[in-house]
């Protein structure tokens, strides 16, 4: 039986919804030239020195083949682990297959979540079409689990923050109109407005909240071309992002804090 139809259903978490298999990605491209350059590197100056100078006399070219056996031995069967990780969505959760590990986790139960995206380009210029995606999901108890490039896509990506925003989403609406800070990671929003640090910006002071290239600005009103960032920082720093960005949005188109 297939490991796909062994996950059809699960106990708690309900019908399979997607599973996510391993892809070509930057990360496992490396380790597999990583493990080729050893083998190659045993052969050149290890097995074929030996051919020519004799067991004897090559003392030091089979410790280097051993080496590069041993070294190349354990990149294998990383590779072949990596191939072996799984990731299971389902109605009410999701099960990750990692390394010999497996995690089960509820929607109900993520508290935050990181995302952070790369993409890549020819000569610095150039996209080259490839993307990848990192995701780290952080639970009620306090733990924590990273999804990287291995597994991770813009389809996961989608799932997770659909379940967030059904789950999370109307407990941080309600605890700001109770008057309650909201936190984001490094920034906190509030019926006063955006705080970073002790910095605190006034809602009917913000002009706009956008994303580009990776990056959140928090622009000013009425400020100089100099300065008209209020603040700047990766993505990657905030957590619940598309959360964020609804709330604030919503904030800032009702005029109303």
């Amino acid at each position: 039986m297939s490991q796909s139809k062994q996950h059809l259903n699960h106990p708690i978490l309900g019908k399979l919804v997607k599973e996510f298999r391993p892809k070509i990605s930057r990360k496992l491209i490396t380790t597999i030239n990583i493990t080729l350059v050893f083998i190659y590197f045993g052969f050149v100056f290890g097995v074929f020195p030996l051919f020519i100078v004799g067991l004897q006399q090559g003392s030091f070219s089979l410790i280097l083949v051993l080496g590069c056996l041993i070294v190349s031995g354990v990149l294998a069967y990383r590779i072949v682990n990596i191939l072996k990780d799984r990731l299971f969505i389902y109605d009410k959760g999701l099960v990750y297959q990692s390394s010999n590990k497996t995690r089960v986790i509820n929607f109900s139960d993520i508290m935050a979540l990181w995302q952070y995206s790369a993409r890549y380009y020819l000569y610095f210029i150039i996209p080259n079409g490839r993307t990848t995606y990192e995701y780290t999901i952080e639970t009620k108890d306090g733990k924590k689990i990273v999804i990287d490039e291995i597994i991770a896509n813009e389809e996961l990506g989608k799932y997770l923050n659909y379940e967030l925003f059904k789950h999370l989403m109307p407990s941080l609406k309600f605890n700001y109109a109770l008057g309650k800070e909201v936190v984001f990671g490094e920034i906190t929003i509030s019926k006063k407005g955006i705080k970073v640090k002790n910095a605190t910006l006034p809602w009917l002071d913000i002009k706009s909240i956008d994303i580009s290239a990776g990056k959140l600005y928090i622009k000013k009103k009425n400020s100089g071309w100099l300065d008209k960032n209020w603040y700047v920082t990766e993505v990657s720093t905030i957590y619940n992002l598309y959360i964020f960005i609804e709330m604030t949005n919503a904030i800032l188109n009702s005029g109303i804090p």
